[in-house]
């Protein structure tokens, strides 16, 4: 038979193996996280720097075409049949045509701003008075941005993203726009007569994939990384090929950071200086992020290797620390389980192998106490078996002189054997009392041992208290009233009541008064009283205005044969077993029988009992008559 469910603990050596894999876990978490976070931040930091470093080197290419370009366009400025033909041109009416050889030979002349990139775009000469004089090219429609941008050459500008071009002695550039699903822009040149233009050139360019400025490109950012065109003021987005393009959405007060399409970017831009464009290189943070999470796992895996690899050792330490300390635990347990010759081997590290001979020593010492002890208990059980049967004896063999000596001394009183004197009566009622004082004592003797063997059976039932309390009252009045004692009856509440053995709680009551109008000098009160104590008990208080108990000797007064001599004055009678076998009845019937201190220098004692109702005398039959049916 065991003691229960025995509940799975874990062992030593598993427990330091998992205490060591959190530690190093734990360890190898924040080392990763914090690895991470430096390698992140790095990783950020310098793909930001790559980034705006090939923007500045793609914007300074920017220039420096721009600028040979400048040269090319100044040469031409100062070529003489394009001066004589503005010339010509704002001197004539608008709708009066030129010379047809001047305006072949202004062709030839612009013939020297055409690029082999620039094949079939347009590049126009106009007048300051808004004539166009010559082109070659493509022809483009006359459509202005607007009627009213009266532009400061004197005549509308009929090209779009130039309205903002302000007459200068340099090449000037348009913003981006977007037609049939590409981007372009206008170059204006102006050719100027001292300070007062006569006319400018025009020229169409459109964004498109330059091979040897792709590889630039590529060369400068790297794979991944796209590079946009746009205008300053983000109204236009195109791509390096020419094709338009959606701008980013911006990262609010952050020029580094940018989502497209939910995809966070970084961002870069640097203004092509004298133009109104800007270059722009972005690049996917995952892209960036994933060298950084490519070490990160390597770096796991190593920690995960190291993990198992410490766990492991853990596990191989703790097992050879842990195997001696249970075979400590294991010989303890045997011992408690009655195996007194359990011993440990003492082996292993000084520590274990010291702990191991301490365990056996104790051992050792135990067993021998324990052999004492049984002894002890053997020679113990044997003198209580030996005073019970004495006492049963005795009792039985002291019960019939007696009985003899009552019954002879009734013939005697009742004259059988003749005439008694006065003085015969009175020697003869001496004797009755006696007789009847040791049957009391040897009853007293016989009720303990009952006690003490469990031999002693209770009837429990409901008691009402208060008609209880009030024939005890009545039975004891006129002894009370023999000293001079008075003896008072509070009433309880009517409905007040106990669970208990009726005649075991008349014993201890009657016993408790008998003691108190023993010892109470003459002229003292008796207070005999019940109430409630909570929910679950009622509390019956005797108490007397006599000498008291000292504080000191308080806890004695329960212990078989112990007198107490609370009168000074009076010879003890009995054998000091009222008290103990009152307090062992009223265990009996899971109450408890106390004394306490009194204000008034008396004693008072408490007898505690289980609180019932009226309605319990039904259940406790119905109990008892269920435990018969399951006895028979």
């Amino acid at each position: 038979m065991t003691d229960g469910p025995r509940h799975y603990r874990m062992s030593l050596a598993r427990q330091l193996s998992l205490l060591t894999g959190a530690v190093i876990a734990l360890s190898l978490l924040i080392v990763l996280a914090v690895a991470y976070e430096a390698l992140t931040r790095s990783a950020i930091s310098v793909e930001q720097e790559a980034l705006s470093r090939a923007t500045r080197q793609i914007a300074n290419l920017g220039e420096m075409g721009i600028r040979q370009t400048r040269v090319r366009y100044t040469t031409v400025t100062h070529d003489s049949t394009v001066r004589r033909a503005l010339t010509a041109a704002n001197g004539l009416p608008l709708g009066s045509p030129l010379n047809g050889s001047m305006v072949s030979a202004t062709r030839k002349a612009l013939e020297q701003l055409s690029t082999p990139t620039d094949s079939g775009m347009p590049i126009e000469l106009w007048s300051a008075n808004g004539r166009r004089v010559a082109y070659i090219g493509n022809d483009e429609p006359e459509v202005p941005e607007s009627a009213a941008n009266e532009h400061a050459f004197g005549a509308p500008l009929p090209r779009v993203g130039i309205a903002d071009v302000r007459p200068s002695d340099s090449l000037q550039f348009g913003q981006l726009y977007a037609s049939d699903g590409r981007v372009y822009l206008w170059m204006v040149q102006p050719v100027l007569e001292g300070s007062k233009p006569i006319g400018y050139f025009a020229q169409q360019r459109r964004i498109a994939a330059n091979p040897q400025a792709d590889r630039t490109v590529r060369a400068l950012a790297g794979e991944g990384i796209n590079t946009y065109y746009h205008n300053a003021d983000g109204s236009v987005w195109t791509t390096v090929a020419g094709w338009p393009a959606s701008p980013p959405q911006r990262v609010p007060n952050d020029s580094t950071h940018a989502t497209r399409v939910n995809e966070p970017l970084l961002i870069a831009e640097a203004p092509i200086a004298g133009t109104p464009l800007q270059v722009a290189m972005e690049t996917r943070v995952r892209d960036v992020l994933a060298a950084p999470r490519t070490t990160l796992r390597q770096l796991m895996m190593v920690g995960i290797a190291l993990l198992l690899a410490g766990m492991g050792a853990a596990l191989l330490i703790g097992q050879r620390i842990a195997r001696p300390i249970v075979a400590v635990a294991d010989g303890a347990e045997a011992i408690a389980r009655g195996q007194y010759d359990t011993r440990v081997p003492s082996s292993g590290h000084a520590e274990i192998a010291r702990l191991a001979e301490s365990f056996n020593h104790m051992a050792n010492e135990v067993a021998v106490a324990q052999r004492a002890l049984e002894q002890r208990s053997e020679d113990a059980n044997a003198a209580n078996r030996a005073k019970s049967e004495f006492l049963a004896t005795m009792s039985h063999e002291l019960r019939t002189p007696l009985n003899a000596i009552a019954g002879y001394t009734e013939l005697l009183e009742m004259g059988l054997r003749g005439p008694l004197t006065d003085a015969q009566r009175r020697d003869l009622a001496r004797i009755r009392a006696s007789g009847q004082h040791l049957l009391g004592l040897i009853s007293g003797v016989l009720d303990l041992n009952r006690i003490e063997r469990g031999q002693l059976a209770y009837a429990l039932g409901p008691v009402r208290v208060d008609p209880f309390l009030a024939d005890l009252d009545a039975l004891v009045s006129p002894q009370a009233a023999a000293k001079s004692l008075t003896l008072e009856y509070v009433p309880s509440e009517p409905e007040l009541t106990v669970v208990a053995d009726r005649e075991k709680m008349r014993q201890i009551v009657l016993n408790l008064l008998s003691n108190a109008i023993r010892f109470t000098p003459a002229g003292g009160r008796i207070t005999l009283s019940a109430a409630a104590a909570g929910e679950l008990r009622v509390a019956v208080c005797v108490q007397d205005t006599g000498p008291g108990i000292p504080q000191a000797r308080q806890s004695d007064v329960f212990e078989p044969f112990v007198q107490l001599d609370r009168s000074l004055t009076q010879p003890q009678e009995g054998l000091g077993l009222g008290l103990a076998i009152s307090r062992d009845l009223a265990r009996g019937m899971k109450g408890e029988l106390t004394l306490e201190t009194s204000a008034n220098h008396g004693a008072r004692f408490v007898l505690t009992l289980p609180r019932g109702t009226a309605d319990d005398h039904q259940s406790l039959m119905t109990s008892g008559e269920a435990s018969a049916l399951g006895s028979a």
